[in-house]
């Protein structure tokens, strides 16, 4: 249910598009790890993710721009059913974080290519002030104003929390408007609309541009955060 949860998610924002989110001085990341922190709950990873829709021409200019750039790349190729992936990846194993390129192209020609750029952590101690550099850095040398931006963190307990009232200081927090709300028997999904990030999704119920899910499992409540949705499986 979740995974066709997070299809339909998807879909959405393919079919209805995105507004760009600034990498402001506080980013999502840093705001839902503070929340993390105040709630005493243990954050277990975090990822950003880049997206844009590239020319083909393009495509081909940015891969040789991001090789040079990029120096410790590993390139490899992927030959998918309706797409071919490029994929240069981060070489060295000694940092704090993994970083990524894909540059996906559809076999129709008549579609346009999309650039996507991946750098993920674990824990809060990942998110280091080179973390933020880099990703101002890579958005202002491979991508346009219309860069989609998905901000994700994982966090957990080391027991079953009341996830209902999380959820309440979540939304207080940060001033969210509730959208719709998904529940069942150790898992739960809700989506809102803030002011404080500016890109946002147009569904039925509103603007939307957060979510917040909750799973139990094992004795342990796991908590997914991401805006404008989450892009990790929950």
């Amino acid at each position: 249910m979740k995974s066709l949860l997070a299809g339909i998610t998807v879909l959405i924002m393919v079919c209805t598009g995105a507004y760009s989110q600034e990498l402001t001085a506080e980013t999502p990341i840093e705001n839902f790890a503070a929340f993390a922190e105040n709630e005493q709950l243990d954050v277990k990873e975090w990822s950003i993710t880049l997206k844009e829709t590239i020319s083909r021409t393009d495509s081909l200019l940015l891969k040789e721009k991001i090789s040079e750039f990029y120096q410790t790349a590993e390139v490899s190729y992927e030959d998918q059913e309706n797409s071919n992936k490029i994929i240069l990846k981060d070489g060295l194993i000694n940092r704090e974080f993994d970083e990524s390129y894909n540059i996906i192209l559809p076999k129709n020609k008549d579609e346009n290519v999309e650039l996507v750029y991946y750098i993920a952590g674990k824990g809060t101690i990942s998110l280091t002030p080179e973390v933020k550099d880099r990703i101002r850095e890579t958005k202002k040398r491979y991508f346009t104003k219309n860069v989609l931006i998905f901000s994700c963190l994982k966090a957990e307990t080391s027991g079953i929390i009341d996830d209902v009232l999380v959820y309440k200081k979540f939304k207080q927090r940060f001033d969210i408007k509730p959208l719709d709300q998904v529940a069942e028997k150790d898992w739960t999904s809700s989506s809102g609309y803030t002011e404080k990030w500016g890109q946002a999704i147009p569904t039925a119920s509103g603007k939307m541009n957060v979510q917040f899910a909750t799973r139990t499992l094992g004795g342990r409540t796991n908590i997914t955060i991401g805006t404008p949705i989450i892009t990790a499986e929950y």
